[in-house]
């Protein structure tokens, strides 16, 4: 096994054993040591590759998140209502995951989750944002991922009854005025 494997295999371990914990215990009461025994890993492990709980929860998801955007096409750059009907159907597959870190506090972290996977979307040129928002900047990104984080929990607490594809149009025009 390759290195890059082993590490991807160890932030899984760790990731799920944080999880499981946050199904037991408030995120507060959660040891390193309790983490690493759960996840099976060392501390020297831990403290090597990460700083904090929030820190393994950006880097696991980012990771997700983009392993899911494979299925955009390379060739070509997508639109804000692709990304957002891409993001919704992968967030409505892992509902209940999400659930757990919104309930343990864990909102900042996702907000942060999305927007590094946008801003690597924009730099690797994936994305293009309608010609109304080609000035975005810091405060422009960071609105709209606290927005769709937030719109994400509610449509989660609604039962999630509307599709990807509409809540992906329906953020589309809210940020930028366009159903398509």
């Amino acid at each position: 096994m390759s290195p890059q494997e082993i590490k991807s295999q160890n932030l899984t371990k760790i990731y799920q054993a944080l999880l499981k914990l946050l199904t037991e215990t408030p995120l507060s009461d959660i040891s390193v040591s309790r983490l690493c025994r759960t996840a099976k890993v060392s501390r020297t492990y831990y403290y090597h590759s990460y700083h904090s709980f929030q820190e393994i929860i950006t880097i696991y998801q980012t990771n997700m998140i983009k392993s899911y955007l494979r299925i955009l096409p390379h060739h070509t750059t997508v639109n804000f209502t692709r990304l957002m009907i891409a993001y919704f159907k992968l967030m409505q597959k892992n509902a209940a995951e999400t659930k757990l870190l919104v309930d343990a506090g864990l909102t900042p972290t996702l907000v942060k989750t999305f927007s590094d996977v946008y801003y690597f979307l924009i730099e690797q040129q994936i994305i293009i944002l309608p010609s109304k928002r080609q000035d975005y900047n810091d405060y422009f990104v960071s609105y709209m991922s606290g927005a769709v984080i937030n719109v994400q929990i509610k449509w989660m607490e609604q039962g999630m009854k509307d599709s990807p594809v509409k809540m992906g149009k329906m953020l589309n025009q809210f940020f930028f005025g366009s159903k398509k």
